[in-house]
């Protein structure tokens, strides 16, 4: 397992700005100011120090890819509720204008996260542990992604890019946060159908469904060269969701009686949406233009709004409020996913491999931290 130290670089712009983002949002509901513990470690090492003034309580949600589609959508439906709070994970939280204007600085966090690095993941976590303090996330909701049909990429960590950015780096992230999680808080993973070989609106738009050849290949993107380089990449995605489904039902299997609740939910296909962002110029037109025409009669088609919608049920507790390890859509029903997603020694292998993903790299992240 690689864990490279260069991607510690990413860290120096969060630790510049912590400060910043610490004053304005306070999602504990008290008066606070940011106090840096004596070892002098840096940003991972910041926590709020209260100035005894209690304001009211607040609830607090955690969402990853709300800049734009479903995420955007979901943001907008948590914050309606004045009671609500926000933290957002952006690459770029300076570009997130339209996320930015659903609220206040009071009420939504927009904070660096790149989950094509582990040491953005990792600084990520340590802020949102920074703004929490003795607030218990609500929610979380593991939901950016990308697709990626060109030639294979690997990070800066060695794992091929929509494995880490769809499934790894989130693992990582829930496997953070947990300690910060209110008791039997739900974990939503965003999951898609074309993890399915048996999804009929999956193959329509040519994908076969994950193929699961063990951990360290589909790590590395090594999943079947013998097919052209577009279907690779559609075989990638596919193969993120898959893992991502196979890691919700271990740890639900694994979970304590008070611990999170975890959750794939499924938006369905969402015309329009920035999944289709790096595909040919034709082919965005057609998804941006043409097929959301067809997105309220095509089966198990959906648009970013009511997907939402669904989504925000879920993580507030309207539907599923004590079920665990569940496959469901945005019809928010409990729906099949794989039987390859059922097979427990896969389970355990996924998780596995991200357990360890997450102790190696924090182990990595603290070492970087402490030397500069």
């Amino acid at each position: 397992m690689r864990i490279a130290a260069s991607t510690m670089a990413s860290t120096v712009a969060v630790e510049r700005s912590c400060d910043g983002f610490l004053r304005g949002f306070n999602a504990l509901g008290t008066a606070a100011a940011p106090m840096r513990m004596d070892d002098g470690r840096g940003c991972s090492h910041l926590r709020l120090r209260s100035a005894g003034v209690k304001a009211m309580s607040s609830i607090v949600h955690l969402v990853t890819g709300a800049t734009s589609g479903v995420g955007l959508e979901l943001a907008r439906a948590l914050l309606a509720d004045s009671s609500h709070r926000l933290i957002v994970g952006a690459r770029r939280p300076a570009a997130a204008t339209t996320l930015r204007a659903l609220a206040g600085p009071d009420r939504l966090a927009i904070l660096p996260l790149d989950l094509a690095s582990l040491a953005s993941t990792h600084a990520f976590a340590d802020l949102v542990e920074a703004r929490l303090a003795d607030t218990p996330l609500a929610s979380l909701a593991a939901n950016a992604g990308l697709q990626i049909v060109g030639p294979r990429r690997l990070t800066t960590d060695g794992y091929e890019e929509t494995f880490q950015a769809n499934w790894l780096a989130h693992a990582v992230l829930i496997d953070r946060l947990r300690p910060s999680m209110a008791p039997r808080a739900p974990v939503a993973i965003t999951a898609s159908g074309t993890h399915d070989p048996a999804d009929v609106g999956a193959r329509r738009f040519g994908f076969r469904g994950g193929i699961y050849v063990g951990i360290d290949r589909v790590a590395h993107g090594d999943l079947d060269a013998a097919v052209p380089v577009k279907q690779q990449g559609m075989d990638r995605y596919a193969t993120s969701k898959l893992c991502a489904i196979l890691d919700v039902y271990a740890l639900a299997r694994r979970g304590l009686p008070e611990g999170p609740r975890f959750f794939a939910f499924d938006p369905g296909l969402m015309p329009g949406t920035g999944l289709a962002r790096e595909r040919s110029t034709v082919e965005r037109w057609a998804w941006s233009n043409l097929m959301p025409l067809l997105a309220h009669v095509m089966p198990g088609a959906s648009t970013p709004h009511r997907s939402a919608a669904a989504y925000a049920q879920l993580l507030t507790g309207r539907v599923f409020a004590h079920e665990t390890g569940v496959h469901l859509d945005f019809t928010l029903a409990a729906t099949s996913s794989s039987p390859d997603s059922h097979r427990v020694d896969w389970q355990d292998e996924v998780a596995d491999f991200a357990r360890g993903v997450a102790q190696a790299s924090r182990s990595t992240a603290d070492r970087v931290t402490a030397s500069r």
